[in-house]
């Protein structure tokens, strides 16, 4: 790539980490400055299915592999997590409250906090910066106040991932974060009622088939009633 971000393609070989020759693709050639490798490039010139190989390679096949790769990945280089809110206050030193303002699992890591006091910027306080395992980041601000005087202050956060910015005060639970944290309860609510329900039918099943009952699924009609149930004893066995 030069200085005007214009590229060129060139295939560049190495020998015990020293540059040993390069092959223009434009010019169909390779040169370098050993001996040995104008030697080579002198082999390699007769052969010109090799010259069209690689040039082909490096003008047309490699960019359009590039390209693909980009195209797979868009949606990764695109992707947007909005972050989930928290404020919390503990104690500080004397007369004072510390506050602190979380932001979890939020993509891209561009993430901006401040602190605000009736409405007013305060400033963004002492701030932290860190990845998560999941490829996510998280971030938080700490602000000293003077005790009592918690609930006059909020925090507002602005991120790539929200249609405004997202602001919340001590112990509150922005809408967004509520609704990000109930979908693994309700997951696990789900998943419950379907293992009850399993259950409940093994049950069934096997107070059916203990009685000599068909499983419920079996639909009888007829004769066929005679061919699943057991029979009762027999008038030879009566008389």
């Amino acid at each position: 790539m030069g200085p005007d971000n214009s590229t060129s393609a060139v295939a560049t070989f190495a020998l015990n980490g020293e540059e040993f020759m390069k092959f223009d693709p434009k010019a169909g050639n390779w040169d370098g400055d050993w001996p040995e490798a104008r030697a080579i490039s002198q082999k390699w010139k007769q052969h010109e299915d090799a010259v069209w190989q690689e040039g082909h390679f490096l003008l047309t096949s490699c960019p359009q592999r590039l390209l693909g790769h980009l195209e797979t990945g868009r949606s990764n280089l695109e992707w947007k997590e909005p972050p989930s809110m928290r404020l919390k206050a503990r104690p500080g030193g004397p007369g004072l409250s510390v506050l602190t303002c979380s932001a979890f699992s939020f993509y891209p890591p561009e993430l901006q906090l401040r602190f605000l006091r009736n409405g007013l910027a305060v400033g963004a306080g002492d701030s932290n910066f860190g990845p998560n395992g999941d490829g996510s980041f998280h971030a938080w601000s700490t602000l000293a106040v003077r005790s009592g005087d918690e609930h006059h202050y909020r925090c507002v956060v602005q991120h790539a991932g929200l249609p405004q910015p997202l602001v919340v005060g001590l112990g509150e639970v922005p809408r967004d974060s509520s609704a990000k944290s109930m979908v693994p309860v309700v997951g696990i609510v789900i998943g419950f009622l379907l293992l009850m329900a399993v259950a409940a039918g093994g049950a069934v099943l096997w107070w059916r088939m203990k009685r000599g009952l068909p499983a419920p699924w079996i639909l009888l009609r007829g004769d066929d009633l005679g061919a699943l149930l057991p029979t009762g004893p027999s008038k030879d066995a009566d008389s």
